[in-house]
């Protein structure tokens, strides 16, 4: 795969200074993951290996590797010492990502099976021993520092991975202790992102206390959010369920003491799933998870009430601390980088804490004012619209109509479409609609296709994959919905593939079928025999997918689009 085909996903989830800098890090990132994929592996980790560098396009903890190159454009700029680390980075995001997941029993990261529920938390002890030597064979080709940092990282972080695994489900005596351990861990990939890119251009490293003020924030953010979008839901852990202790956790308690006698009602439910296996865990932990969702909603909502606004007022105070901690010259840097991850509490739509953190940032000093971020506004995000359909040319010109329609508004509406990369049938005519219109194209096409004179040529980017399952998975990975216009065999298989993993809670993804003069109606029928015969479930799988009309029925549904809560069991 050449370096123009391998895809990046950048987490959109956070804006900001990640956005504003993506368009330079795109090409050196791209690089660093080449160089990863050319790495010398032994054929039975190959397949092991791939899951994990190759068929995801969103490396592991995504944020670090962009911090990292941010701290170095703030510092004196991006340099080839900064490029030569790169590759050591990503690897020890994804030994990091590895071992998180296996302590935390984690099912999903960035929409895809985690690596030890994919291949068992057996696998996962050879599997980072394996990438571990990867990153130590990289001596000599990354700066030897910069190696000393990484050995570091792993060594604290690992080691506080290790005490969490031990202490999960603690006791009220050590939950103060629990989240500084919590917020410590953050802290050390923090320094390790911001520290070694400074020390690479001959910086001192920014005071601990800044960097621990951030960790809170950076922190925080996610554990809010976490309660606020439901990440169980997803198909994600739980904190709560988890046994984790949080800042919302925390002040809740202080205002109400009586609540940990709720919390340690729900956690004595799931502390006898504690030591047992991945398997056994993810079986039980649904069962426990039915038994106990009242109580758990009762405490959640609490969190909600209380903890989180006292939480976001706090980070206030953070943000001004941390800022006031750091030296002058980097102040608008690390504003800005503070500003990018609270950005991500916005998006949750919650007018209250809006309010608190409008207010943080039009108190703050004048020379770290950033007024793009006072002066923006919310937006609409381009979505990337996956489309399945028909290839055939000679299908009725209404069909080819229905896909020029579809493209037309996927253009006009500033979306993206990433569809199977041929220039005939209704791909074709959908393709070129949606160029015309001024949306971009994602083509993704197998190895075979190349060179052919089947390729759209208008595309704004070709992924090139090595077979028709790689090239589904690409396409997947990179959909923000997924819209099916009439077809065949292919867009069948394509169709009921992603509709059975979000019934297995791989995706939350909306899926839409054009229904244009009842095309599909004898495959609703069919599903509905389904729910009839109690092969699938009514109540549980009827809201997978949605049938529209025609084009502005689509997106009349992906506008309005909710993602529904997921049952602790998909069968």
């Amino acid at each position: 795969m050449t370096a123009a085909a391998i895809p990046i996903h950048f987490p959109n989830q956070f804006q900001g200074l990640f956005q504003r800098v993506e368009s330079t890090y795109r090409p050196l990132l791209v690089d660093a993951l080449k160089k990863v994929h050319a790495a010398p592996i032994p054929s039975e980790l190959r397949p092991f290996f791939d899951h994990v560098t190759v068929e995801s396009t969103q490396p592991a903890f995504m944020l670090v590797p962009l911090m990292f190159l941010a701290a170095a454009e703030a510092s004196g700029g991006i340099t080839q010492r900064h490029i030569d680390a790169l590759p050591t980075m990503l690897l020890s995001m994804e030994v990091t990502a590895i071992v998180d997941d296996t302590v935390d029993r984690t099912p999903m990261r960035s929409g895809r099976m985690s690596f030890p529920r994919r291949f068992g938390d057996v696998s996962a002890t050879p599997f980072t021993g394996a990438l571990l030597m990867l990153i130590a064979e990289q001596n000599g080709r990354c700066p030897p520092e910069f190696l000393n940092a990484t050995i570091r990282y792993v060594l604290d972080l690992f080691s506080m991975f290790l005490w969490e695994r031990q202490n999960t489900y603690p006791e009220r005596a050590l939950f103060e202790r629990w989240l500084e351990h919590r917020y410590a861990e953050t802290r050390v990939a923090t320094q390790f992102a911001i520290d070694s890119s400074f020390a690479l251009n001959g910086r001192p490293p920014l005071p601990l206390a800044a960097v621990e003020r951030f960790s809170y924030i950076f922190q925080d953010v996610d554990d809010i959010v976490g309660l606020l979008e439901r990440r169980d839901e997803q198909g994600e852990n739980d904190d709560l369920q988890m046994g984790i202790i949080t800042r919302p956790l925390m002040l809740t308690l202080a205002r109400q003491p009586e609540f940990a006698r709720s919390v340690d009602q729900l956690w004595d439910n799931y502390r006898p799933l504690l030591h047992s296996s991945l398997v056994e865990f993810q079986q039980r932990h649904a069962e426990v998870s039915d038994r106990t969702r009242g109580l758990h909603d009762r405490i959640r909502d609490t969190l909600v009430e209380i903890g989180v606004p006292e939480a976001v007022r706090h980070m206030v105070g953070d943000l001004n601390q941390c800022v006031k901690e750091t030296p002058a010259e980097l102040r608008s840097f690390v504003h800005d980088l503070a500003l990018s991850v609270m950005d991500r509490l916005r998006r949750c739509e919650r007018e209250d804490l809006n309010l608190l953190l409008e207010e943080c940032f039009r108190d703050m000093p004048p020379e770290v004012e950033t007024t793009s971020w006072r002066t923006r506004t919310a937006r609409k995000e381009p979505r990337t619209i996956c489309v399945y359909c028909s290839s055939s040319g000679v299908v009725e010109p209404s069909w080819f109509e229905l896909a020029s329609r579809l493209g037309a508004e996927i253009g006009k509406r500033g979306d993206r479409l990433v569809f199977g990369g041929s220039n005939t049938g209704l791909m074709g005519a959908v393709a070129h609609a949606t160029r015309e219109h001024g949306g971009q194209v994602i083509s993704v096409i197998p190895e075979v296709m190349q060179g052919t004179p089947y390729v759209f040529e208008p595309s704004t980017e070709v992924v090139v994959t090595r077979d028709l399952r790689a090239r589904k998975a690409a396409m997947e990975t990179r959909a923000d919905a997924f819209v099916v216009l009439p077809g065949g065999f292919g867009t069948l298989d394509e169709t009921l593939e992603i509709i059975a993993s979000k019934q297995m809670h791989m995706h939350r993804k909306p899926i839409v079928f054009v229904n244009t003069k009842g095309f599909w109606e004898p495959l609703a029928a069919l599903f509905e025999h389904l729910f009839r015969e109690r092969f699938a479930s009514a109540q549980h799988h009827r809201h997978l997918y949605h049938m529209a009309p025609d084009p502005e029925g689509v997106f009349a549904y992906l506008d309005s689009y909710v993602p529904p809560p997921f049952p602790a069991k998909w069968f």
